[in-house]
């Protein structure tokens, strides 16, 4: 329906792509509702688009330039039903862009996508980089962008969890041989998402680059047998009055004996050591030695 200066009516019946040609031919400045599976909001003056903006879960999305308004027709432009309208401009008032160079971003999008659908990587549970390379790869700036968009800021002592100090210490090497890595100050906004990723690490499970030990799954590190309880001192009995007999105590069960290396020093075998802690290949392989002796001794 078109009346005066407001247009509405369903997506049923007009297409995104249809919308921005009436909005671009009838050179109207305005502001283009979509109401569907997803909300968007497309901003024109004198019928060029000046911004859009797209409402999610999480907040909404808005575009100035040209590939972020293209992202956001993408998105939007796969509505088949819903409602659309037309209000006053309140967006960008700034010089827009004709609707032919925003649709064409749109098409070479949907381009991409089947690649991605035909290579199988659009529904994958998972993706992961390949560890191998048959020739040398050149990234151009914008691709390595990309791939720095992966990665989130990482600590040498969340990659030691990981992979070893050894291993830890080559791949820091090699960034900063490449000269591809810089450090984050305290101060930095990052740093708060490097807390959390302390937190996880003090609270999280053996390092995944250390197999397992699951032959015993005792604690190692045996408490010393508890000292019986001191009562506090009886209050002084007057002489008259009999002192009341002890009530019988049941026998306590015998301690659990258990037998450490004698040659060991005292506190050396079963390490006790904060959670943060991370252990290294050769304090394992002594955990997993003081293990079989207390196996053969038994």
């Amino acid at each position: 329906m078109l009346e005066g200066s407001n247009l509405s009516g369903q997506l049923s019946d007009w297409s995104i792509n249809d919308l921005l040609q009436i909005m671009q031919v009838t050179k109207k400045t305005g502001s283009l509702d979509i109401e569907g599976q997803r909300r968007g909001r497309i901003h024109f003056v004198d019928g060029a688009v000046t911004g859009a903006e797209l409402a999610g879960a999480k907040g909404s999305y808005r575009g100035t330039d040209r590939g972020a308004i293209a992202d956001i027709l993408y998105v939007l432009s796969t509505l088949d039903s819903g409602s659309f309208g037309v209000g006053p401009a309140d967006g960008p008032s700034s010089e827009g862009f004709v609707v032919e160079d925003i649709m064409g971003e749109v098409a070479a999008l949907r381009s991409l996508e089947g690649e991605v659908i035909d290579a199988g990587l659009f529904e994958a549970a998972g993706v992961r980089l390949i560890r191998e390379v048959s020739e040398p790869v050149s990234l151009a700036p914008e691709d390595w962008q990309v791939l720095v968009t992966l990665v989130q800021p990482f600590t040498f002592d969340f990659l030691e969890s990981r992979v070893g100090r050894g291993g830890a210490v080559r791949i820091f090497h090699t960034l900063h041989r490449l000269g591809v890595a810089e450090a984050i100050e305290n101060d930095d906004d990052e740093s708060a998402w490097l807390d959390q990723l302390a937190d996880g690490v003090a609270n999280g499970s053996e390092p995944t680059w250390l197999e397992p030990v699951t032959d015993d799954p005792a604690p190692r590190h045996a408490a010393p047998e508890s000292e019986p309880e001191s009562k506090p001192e009886s209050e002084p009995v007057a002489a008259s009055e009999p002192a009341p007999e002890p009530e019988p105590v049941a026998a306590a069960p015998e301690p659990e004996v258990v037998v450490e290396p004698a040659a060991q020093p005292a506190g050396a075998f079963g390490v006790s050591a904060p959670a943060s802690t991370t252990l290294t290949d050769g304090v394992y392989d002594e955990i997993r030695r003081l293990r079989s002796k207390v196996s053969e001794s038994k």
